[in-house]
């Protein structure tokens, strides 16, 4: 088993809907070649070195996984044929991957997101409170001193 890695770039007027079934689509494609989905990123639009397709911005998406050659193979035809995919490219990360290992470092991922997002979470649901001082809430006019500083007189 070997590690991969593709990047796509995908039509930039995609809606949120739109990219979300297209990456749940190549998901299931990787899966279903008996390959093990370490991670998706979405890294955003972005703008483009150059025109592609008559594009100057796409939207970048990283699929991180480990199989056989079958599944690049499959994933790779699936792309070319896809209109909505403007570019991607896959590279070749390591030759020998560890199942094990790589559950592993699933698990790992996901506690930390989890504890990424946990407080977060907390500190949007807490309302955030001030105290101030009457002194502050009332915005006094500037003084005669501070309006002649600085003009040259």
């Amino acid at each position: 088993m070997r590690r991969y890695e593709t990047i796509l770039i995908a039509h930039v007027d995609l809606s949120e809907d739109e990219l979300n079934q297209l990456i749940a689509r190549y998901e299931t494609i990787i899966t279903g070649q008996k390959g093990i989905l370490v991670k998706v990123e979405r890294w955003g639009k972005r703008k483009l070195a150059y025109l592609v397709r008559k594009q100057a911005r796409g939207t970048y998406v990283l699929f991180e996984y480990a199989g056989a050659s079958g599944v690049v193979n499959e994933l790779e035809r699936n792309l070319k044929i896809d209109d909505r995919i403007l570019k991607f490219m896959t590279v070749f990360k390591e030759e020998a991957v560890d199942p094990e290992a790589l559950q592993k470092e699933i698990a790992e991922a996901a506690k930390k997101a989890e504890n990424q997002e946990a407080p977060a979470l907390e500190a949007s649901s807490e309302p955030a409170v001030e105290e101030t001082s009457p002194v502050d809430t009332a915005a006094a006019p500037p003084s005669d001193s501070e309006n002649t500083q600085g003009k040259g007189e």
